[in-house]
């Protein structure tokens, strides 16, 4: 079941689209992206179950401007026949450093607890 949803690591810079007048990121946007992310990975098994998601933490550390270059870090934490937790990080990174600006914790619960095993 793990190697099916594997680990992934998104990157992206933040366009003028996406800030504010202020330049800093909209938060709403960074949430679309980290959802659409944990959404995507779960593609394969959607059309076949009933999913519930539920995001069971949003920790905004710091902003992100107009430029930045931001990795989205994707990875399971929990996965079992009822349920799919991912961790997903967003990092802000230069040649010399990375910093994490934000994390969320998105949880689906399956209705259809033979799915995973279909999807093997």
């Amino acid at each position: 079941m793990k190697n099916y949803f594997e680990n992934t690591t998104h990157k992206f810079i933040v366009t003028k689209k996406e800030v504010n007048n202020n330049k800093t990121l909209l938060p709403s946007v960074l949430y679309n992206k980290m959802e659409s992310i944990a959404i995507e990975s779960l593609s394969s098994i959607k059309e076949n179950t009933d999913i519930k998601q539920n995001l069971f933490k949003l920790n905004l550390l710091k902003n992100a401007f107009l430029k930045d270059q931001l990795r989205i870090i994707h990875k399971i934490q929990k996965l079992n026949k009822h349920e799919i937790l991912f961790i997903i990080t967003v990092e802000k990174y230069t040649k010399d450093v990375t910093e994490t600006i934000c994390n969320a914790q998105f949880g689906y619960t399956l209705k259809n607890k033979n799915i995973l095993e279909l999807a093997s």
